[in-house]
């Protein structure tokens, strides 16, 4: 903390924590009472020698991050430093994430593919099929997200059980890492609505169990 002495909360999020054995990069957020040029604190990571790609963002105490980056952000980190206190205060502006969010995603993953088969350019159609595929998988994260009925405070130390563990992971190795880093290639609608499938049922499943548990 040489170069900013006024952090006060250093976070690591996204993939290289829910799934580091495939992460290609490293996500940090870095909460600070005063903002620094921002070049310093890539040269204290000293990234030109790094095995690994580091992404920095780095806010204010008093700055909230948007919706979409917090919600990212709480789906799945680890504090490297500090007691979480300011991302506690930052949960409460965001609050829980609901079935209907879970949806809207699945219908957003949809919306994706249909886009690619209108594009004719190769590079474009592809990041749009990667897109849309990545969506499929952040709808399985944020019903995970309700069924575990998250706040920061609940988030830590829960884990999901069988038999949607497994399912999870499978979303996370097929969806996000296999589709999203490298891009679907054979049979791609038959794939993609197959797992349209598989994510809906997955949805359909954590909520009905969430509501049985409340009666």
């Amino acid at each position: 903390m040489e170069y900013d002495p006024d952090i006060v909360e250093v976070v690591q999020f996204g993939s290289s924590v829910y799934a580091s054995e495939y992460a290609g990069d490293v996500d940090l957020l870095v909460v600070t009472r005063r903002v620094k040029e921002y070049s310093g604190y890539l040269d204290v990571l000293n990234l030109e020698v790094s095995p690994i790609n580091i992404d920095v963002l780095v806010f204010d105490v008093c700055k909230i991050p948007k919706h979409d980056l917090l919600r990212s952000i709480l789906g799945s980190f680890r504090l490297l430093y500090g007691e979480g206190r300011y991302l506690l205060e930052y949960a409460k502006y965001l609050g829980d994430p609901t079935f209907e969010e879970a949806r809207a995603s699945l219908k957003a993953a949809s919306d994706y593919f249909e886009l690619s088969k209108r594009t004719e350019d190769p590079l474009v159609r592809d990041r749009h099929l990667r897109v849309a595929f990545n969506t499929l998988f952040h709808a399985a994260r944020s019903a995970s997200m309700v069924y575990l009925s998250t706040d920061i405070g609940r988030l830590i130390g829960r884990k999901l059980t069988e038999p949607y563990k497994t399912i999870f992971n499978e979303f996370i190795n097929t969806l996000h890492i296999k589709y999203f880093y490298n891009g679907p290639r054979e049979n791609i609608e038959e794939e993609f609505n197959k797992w349209v499938g598989k994510v809906e049922e997955y949805i359909s499943k954590l909520e009905l169990e969430v509501k049985t548990k409340r009666k």
